[in-house]
């Protein structure tokens, strides 16, 4: 009778406590991302598939108008993760953040010519209107800046520069209002579709200015901090994101449910948006990758009008698990 009673109380006690587990809450992880952007889709799909709640989270996606407002958000501690360039990310820590930086593609943009043009080289660039998606620290401009001056162009001086959104760009481009346009790799495909040429992708300029391997450009960002008071939440995001982009690399199913959310006008354009995020898809950072990006960052720095001298953090990267 004892045990028998000691076995019913011991029951009673594991159901209780589970119970009490299951009505728990997840501890809630807030990823600011623009709007119209694609990390969107990994994130949707990843809500979709519960993948943050099989990892111990609950995901909430806050959607802005901008990457000015997603680094805003972060900067200012009002979001856990956002999306962005390990360039910016080390320009912030040398000012004092401490920003660690999780893979999210290897896709960055591409740099599409208007349907008459003639331009083969940065040369040809000279007294040209020329779009730039995004504000003047925005990795494409970056870039082409450093890629035209090793050709001896100053592109601040030598052409005209015009800033903005990505759709309003677009339709610049197609209006006849710009001879050559820099934007994000996603918004460049949809040119393409159209029978715009892509002159190159920004990962074509980044070798051209010596970077060797194919170091993702663009990741998820998060703080020092927050991964100090939270490292399961940390770790569990970067299990639910690589589970994403393992599903979404093989699974077309997966991308039907994502249609609505990409709204493409046409299949051209549904496909070549998918090849796009699936050939963008990196694997784990390696060392080699990691010192090739120091040394590429002191290139950059050192093609600035006014060099800083300072060195990107390797600890920067983070290494996963």
């Amino acid at each position: 009778m004892r045990i028998s009673f000691q076995l019913i109380l011991s029951s009673i006690l594991i159901i209780f406590t589970t119970h009490l587990a299951a009505k728990e809450p997840l501890p809630t992880v807030h990823v600011t991302v623009i709007s119209s952007g694609t990390v969107n889709w990994e994130l949707q799909h990843l809500k979709n598939m519960q993948l943050d709640h099989s990892n111990g989270f609950n995901l909430v996606i806050d959607p802005v108008a901008s990457l000015s407002a997603a680094r805003i958000a972060i900067t200012s501690g009002n979001a856990d993760f956002i999306v962005s360039d390990w360039l910016w990310v080390t320009e912030r820590n040398m000012k004092g953040a401490n920003l660690r930086f999780i893979p999210f593609s290897q896709q960055i943009g591409s740099i599409i010519a208007a349907k008459d043009s003639k331009m083969l080289n940065f040369s040809d660039l000279k007294g040209k209107r020329v779009g730039i998606a995004g504000g003047p620290l925005n990795k494409g401009w970056v870039l082409l800046r450093a890629a035209a001056k090793k050709e001896g162009i100053d592109l601040q001086n030598d052409v005209k520069i015009q800033f903005g959104a990505p759709p309003l760009l677009n339709q610049a481009l197609r209006s006849g209002q710009l001879d050559m346009l820099a934007t994000f790799w996603h918004y460049g495909a949809r040119l393409e579709a159209e029978g715009y040429s892509k002159l190159y992708s920004l990962k074509d300029v980044m070798k051209g200015l010596g970077l060797t391997s194919d170091i993702p450009m663009l990741g998820y960002l998060f703080n020092q901090s927050f991964e100090d008071q939270h490292p399961t939440l940390v770790a569990g995001f970067y299990r639910a994101v690589k589970q994403a982009k393992a599903q979404l690399a093989i699974d077309d199913e997966a991308w039907t449910a994502l249609r609505p959310l990409m709204k493409v006008e046409n299949d051209a354009i549904y496909q070549g948006l998918v090849a796009g995020y699936r050939a963008g898809i990196p694997s784990d950072i390696t060392q080699e990758q990691i010192e090739d990006a120091v040394n590429f960052y002191q290139m950059i720095d050192e093609l600035k009008p006014y060099p800083s001298g300072t060195q990107l953090n390797p600890e920067l990267f983070y290494k996963g698990l």
